[in-house]
């Protein structure tokens, strides 16, 4: 090859080429020691703990999770099915059972569950002491006779919403 003669326009190319390729490659290079670092830090974590021992740890932490929501769904279940028979109706009714004297000062309550059972309290209040007399109530009727305080405490019980 002569030097005074200068490059052919295949040879200039050819570096050309060499030099776009030597760019390329050195991009690649630096993006290839980028991810490498990303990498090392990812899996050393900012603890010291690898991926895979901090991916280890959530997943028992979700076992643990898990385990705990069938937990609380199987107490849930458990209070639903209760429910129905907890007291949640209550009707209270004040009286006075002597026309002549005193005020209000006697009582009956009913204290009923869903189903309509329960007891109905009635406290008679006098000069001289106070008594007081429990009834049960099923289905929202007693088998022992009610006077109309009673009655009227179950009626107010029942229709509280």
């Amino acid at each position: 090859m002569d030097l005074e003669r200068g490059f052919s326009i295949i040879e200039v190319l050819i570096l050309l080429m060499v030099g776009v390729l030597v760019a390329w490659i050195g991009s690649i290079e630096y993006r290839m020691m980028r991810q490498n670092r990303t990498l090392r830090a990812l899996f050393s974590g900012r603890t010291g703990a690898d991926l895979e021992q901090v991916l280890r740890e959530y997943m028992e932490r979700m076992d643990r999770t898990d385990q705990t929501i069938k937990e609380f769904n199987q107490r849930a279940t458990r209070i639903e099915q209760q429910v129905p028979f907890t007291v949640s109706h209550v009707g209270v009714v004040r009286f006075n059972p002597f026309a002549d004297k005193g005020g209000d000062q006697s009582f009956a309550v009913a204290f009923l569950d869903d189903h309509h059972d329960g007891v109905v309290f009635t406290g008679l209040h006098s000069r001289a002491d106070v008594r007081v007399y429990a009834k049960p109530i099923v289905g929202g009727v007693s088998t022992y006779p009610l006077t109309d305080e009673e009655s009227e405490a179950i009626g107010r019980a029942l229709t509280k919403k």
